[in-house]
C-alpha cells in the first residue's frame, strides 16, 4: 500500500505522539493537541506562544515561507511573533543556496520585526533538496488566549482573503513546466507573487484585539477544508461550509483547473479561519477588509458537510489529504522526480 504523504493521521498522532509529552509542567497552559497551531506557556505572569513548522512541500521561497507560516501560527493565538529559530538542512553540493535562503529569512524577519535568535545549519546526506524547520515565539497581546478548540455550535466561520494562496504560489513556481501550455504566462507570474500574501498577522491580531473570537486557525495542509476539519475536531463540533461563498482568485482557479485539483483542498497559508458568535462575526466582516462568512459550526451529530456550487453535499469524515502532496506523487511518478 502506498505511503500517505503529509501530516500523520489523527489516530496515530494521538496514540503515538500525544501520549509521550515528557514531564507535565504546570506552566504549559496549552500543550500539544490535534488541531492547535501552537503551545502556550506562562512565564513570570506573562503568556508566551511557541510554534514549529517545517517547509517540505515547496521548492521555492522556502526561507520566506518558514518565517511567515510560523509567525501565522503564533498570531492566531492572539500573540505578536518576536523570536525565530531556524534549522537548515542542505543536500550535498547545495551550499550555494544558503545565501538565498538566508536573504529571504532576513527580509521576512525585518518585515515582521522579528529577531532570528538561534538555529543550526548543516550539509545532510540522503536528501535531494533543502529542508528547513522554523520555531517561532511571541508574546500574547490580546486580552485573552485564542485557541483552535474554542468554536461552539452557532458560531459563524470566517475566512480572510482567498483560498489556496500558498498552494497557488507553489504550483505556479514548482509546476511551471506542467502549466506552461495550459495557463497564460501573465497569470503564472501573478500567481508566483502570491508568496507576498502569506502573512495573516494583520487580520488575526485585529480580530484577537477587537472582537470576541471563539477560535482561530491557520489552515495549511488540507487547505480550507482541512483547516475547518481540524477546528471542528479540536472543538468537538461539526461544520457546514458553502463552496460558492469561498473566494477563489482567478489565478488559483486557472491553475487548479489545469492540474485537476480542488482549490479548497490545497495548502492555504495566507488565509485565516476564525469562529465568532453571529453578532461579532457580522461586525467583523463590516470592519475588517477581506473577511467572508463561509459557513457555520454545528453540533457534532450533523457531521461535516461541504455544499458544493452545484448544490450537492460532500461529507468530510477524516483529515483532508492536501492536493499538493497528491500532485507531487502523481507528477513525480511520471517524471522520476520525487520533488521532495
Amino acid at each position: 500500500m502506498a505511503r500517505k504523504l503529509g501530516k500523520i493521521e489523527k489516530k496515530i498522532l494521538e496514540e503515538v505522539v500525544l501520549k509521550r509529552l515528557g514531564y507535565r509542567r504546570r506552566d504549559v497552559i496549552v500543550p500539544p493537541r490535534f488541531g492547535e497551531d501552537a503551545a502556550a506557556i506562562k512565564i513570570d505572569g506573562k503568556t508566551v506562544i511557541a510554534a514549529m513548522d517545517p517547509i517540505t512541500g515547496s521548492g521555492t521561497r522556502i526561507g520566506w515561507l518558514s518565517v511567515h507560516v510560523n509567525a501565522n501560527d503564533v498570531a492566531v493565538m492572539g500573540a505578536e511573533p518576536r523570536w525565530f529559530s531556524l534549522t537548515i538542512l542542505l543536500p550535498e553540493d547545495h551550499l550555494s543556496e544558503l545565501e538565498g535562503i538566508m536573504d529571504e529569512v532576513h527580509r521576512a524577519c525585518r518585515k515582521l520585526k522579528i529577531a532570528l535568535i538561534t538555529g543550526h545549519t548543516e550539509i545532510t546526506p540522503n536528501i535531494s533538496r533543502p529542508i528547513i524547520i522554523g520555531h517561532m515565539m511571541g508574546r500574547l497581546i490580546s486580552k485573552r488566549l485564542v485557541t483552535s478548540s474554542g468554536a461552539r455550535p452557532g458560531d459563524l466561520l470566517l475566512m480572510s482573503k482567498t483560498a489556496a494562496i500558498e498552494g497557488t504560489a507553489i504550483l505556479a513556481s514548482d509546476f511551471e513546466a506542467e502549466l506552461a501550455q495550459k495557463v497564460p504566462r501573465e497569470s503564472l507570474e501573478r500567481a508566483r507573487n502570491f508568496y507576498e500574501k502569506i502573512s495573516i498577522l494583520d487580520e488575526a491580531l485585529k480580530l484577537a484585539r477587537r472582537f470576541r473570537v471563539s477560535a482561530m486557525h491557520d489552515p495549511t495542509e488540507g487547505g480550507i477544508l482541512g483547516g475547518a476539519y481540524e477546528m471542528a475536531e479540536a472543538s468537538r463540533c461539526s461544520f457546514i461550509l458553502y463552496e460558492d461563498r469561498m473566494p477563489v482568485a482567478e489565478e488559483t482557479r486557472r491553475i487548479c483547473e489545469a492540474l485537476g485539483c480542488d482549490p479548497l483542498r490545497l495548502i492555504a497559508s495566507g488565509s485565516l479561519l476564525a469562529a465568532l458568535p453571529r453578532n461579532q462575526a457580522e461586525k467583523a466582516v463590516r470592519e475588517i477588509r477581506g473577511l467572508t462568512v463561509i459557513g457555520e459550526f454545528r453540533s457534532r451529530r450533523f457531521g461535516n458537510i461541504v455544499v458544493r456550487s452545484d448544490g450537492s453535499e460532500e461529507r468530510v469524515g477524516e483529515a483532508v489529504l492536501d492536493e499538493l502532496w497528491r500532485l507531487i506523487a502523481e507528477y513525480g511518478s511520471r517524471s522520476g522526480d520525487t520533488r521532495s
